[in-house]
């Protein structure tokens, strides 16, 4: 039996480098220390790093693809925080936030596009986290599997779709982690939409596949309905 702790996971973070930090030396850390520490971690198996397409904050998001969660509770991963560098130490200080959060997936796990390559991920990514009542749960989980990752599919230009669910979030960490910790747990369900590009979003099909009665009612019906796009910065693999 397949449990929680066996299932890929997601480890998701923003990031906000803040008026203390600048973009280039915030981007220059992640990309030549923070990064490649995490790279040399077999069960790490690929990371992005994405920047905004909009012009909401925080503006930095970090993807790492995990074979399980249980990594994170293991050497060396978890002896990181006592063993920073002083560049790294340095960095957190002045940061205004890294705000994590760990997912697990969730199935069904849906095929991507045919020969899709995880060293080269869709340039522009989705991310949706939604917040439902419990009793509308199966009802969210049932659409998904049963309309809408299909008719996104069919979307020119579509790469992958992958959904999860939240087993941890934070400590925050930064200037504003205070304020992060004040507005609670984030939503339950994050969804993780890869394109070629963005012209996809301009597409009859993909107009068709977001504005159908039953996602209508998801949306309308949902407590949170978060979504935001990415432009794709870098990605690391293990294949790569």
């Amino acid at each position: 039996m397949t449990t929680q702790s066996d299932k890929p996971g997601l480890l998701f973070v923003f990031g906000e480098p803040g008026t203390l930090l600048s973009d280039a030396e915030f981007n220059d850390w992640y990309d030549n220390e923070h990064v490649p520490l995490r790279m040399a971690i077999p069960a790490f198996l690929s990371t992005s790093r994405w920047v905004a397409m909009d012009s909401a904050r925080p503006r930095f998001l970090a993807t790492y693809d995990l074979a399980s969660t249980v990594v994170l509770e293991q050497a060396p991963y978890n002896t990181f925080a006592s063993t920073r560098s002083p560049r790294e130490a340095d960095v957190i200080r002045r940061v205004q936030l890294l705000d994590r959060r760990t997912y697990v997936a969730l199935e069904p796990e849906f095929p991507p596009v045919a020969g899709y390559d995880v060293c080269e991920p869709g340039s522009c990514l989705v991310t949706m986290q939604i917040s439902i009542r419990p009793e509308l749960e199966d009802e969210l989980n049932r659409w998904y599997a049963e309309e809408h990752i299909e008719l996104l599919s069919k979307v020119p230009g579509w790469r992958r779709s992958r959904r999860f669910v939240l087993q941890s979030a934070g400590p925050a960490k930064g200037t504003d982690a205070a304020a992060v910790a004040e507005k609670g747990a984030p939503p339950k369900y994050l969804a993780v939409h890869e394109w070629y590009s963005a012209a996809s979003f301009e597409t009859e099909e993909f107009k068709q596949a977001t504005s159908t009665p039953w996602r209508m009612r998801m949306f309308e019906s949902a407590d949170v309905w978060d979504g935001r796009r990415w432009e794709l910065m870098r990605t690391w693999s293990q294949e790569g």
